[in-house]
């Protein structure tokens, strides 16, 4: 029997999401009524759309949810100076830090990847902002001997957690912490409680290349549109997805070209380069922290190697486009490429 495709269809981008239809019921009905709520946060827009539940407690739950991820955002930030993160990164080599928990739980599921992906994945790569900028956005390649004095300060193993003290530090000075792979994913599932919370059964939390989708069961999938990573505003093709996270890590959003090279915001930790041989990826999971920094450990371990972290991961599937645009898919997939 064929999969029936209905529900909410949206492109996933960095930086924008398009809702192209609203939700429809099974026997195509009247669309479910749904409402959207934007607002800038986290250096992307961030939008909400809220499609089942008590409806005169909408503009509350998403006021709650946006509370929320100004709260975390505050916590979590590279770019503020009093956030916790922030003061992780002034004490590097010195002491361990007082911080809340929520920076705790954050720091552990991106180290839980860095472990899965033997480093592909490492927050400690924020040392390396200082020659490329914080998202690469310094458009200057930076020397080899400037990557190689930095290089031995990007280590995930140097970063300490201590979480009954509730304290997090980091093993040598001038090392950083960044957690710009699992802060956006991690908030948005916290988010998302925030809205189950005040009574929505169903609805989307986006924050750039991350989502978040959720509903009461199983009744009906999202289908969620893929972005083509070489076609602006183009479709790769589609998953369908009845609750969980659904990251994208691509290397055309931010990024610029000097010599017919192509630098992006995903660097390799093990070059301080930006990773090569893929332009994508779209996962499908349940953790959304883990989720985000799974997506970016897969983009730098390539094609194959990361899709072999995909297969042996329960609960984790995705989609990945190699440097040459060849698309490969995980056994266990549900949607469609075009």
């Amino acid at each position: 029997m064929p999969k029936q495709r209905f529900s909410t269809y949206i492109i996933i981008s960095a930086s924008v999401i398009t809702l192209l239809a609203a939700a429809y019921f099974i026997n195509s009905r009247k669309p479910t009524e749904s409402v959207n709520y934007t607002r800038s946060a986290m250096g992307t827009v961030v939008e909400l759309t809220l499609m089942k539940g008590d409806q005169t407690r909408y503009d509350e739950a998403a006021e709650a949810a946006f509370a929320e991820i100004e709260r975390l955002e505050a916590l979590l930030s590279s770019y503020r100076p009093e956030s916790d993160l922030s003061r992780i990164n002034r004490s590097a080599g010195e002491a361990t830090v007082e911080v809340a928990p929520e920076v705790i739980a954050a720091v552990k599921a991106g180290l839980k990847v860095s472990l899965l992906s033997s480093g592909a994945f490492d927050p400690t790569v924020g040392v390396l902002a200082g020659v490329w900028g914080p998202s690469g956005e310094k458009g200057i390649v930076p020397s080899q001997d400037d990557l190689q004095r930095l290089l031995p300060l990007v280590d995930y193993r140097g970063v300490v957690v201590d979480e009954a003290a509730g304290k997090a530090g980091l093993a040598k000075r001038g090392m950083a912490l960044n957690l710009g792979g699992v802060a956006k994913g991690y908030i948005a599932g916290r988010a998302a409680e925030v809205l189950k919370a005040h009574g929505v059964r169903r609805g989307i939390v986006h924050a750039g290349g991350d989502m978040f989708v959720f509903q009461e069961g199983r009744e009906e999938p999202f289908t969620i549109g893929i972005q083509h990573p070489r076609k602006k505003g183009g479709l790769l093709g589609e998953a369908y997805v009845y609750n969980g996270a659904v990251p994208t890590s691509g290397d055309y959003e931010r990024y610029f070209e000097k010599d017919g090279v192509r630098y992006h915001h995903i660097l390799d930790p093990k070059t301080g380069f930006p990773a090569q041989g893929t332009q994508s990826v779209t996962l499908v999971a349940q953790a959304p922290a883990m989720a985000d920094a799974l997506s970016t450990a897969v983009f730098v371990m390539g094609p194959v190697k990361g899709m072999e972290l995909v297969e042996r991961l329960e609960g984790v599937e995705g989609v990945i486009v190699d440097g040459d645009g060849n698309v490969k898919v995980s056994s266990g997939f549900e949607g469609k490429i075009y």
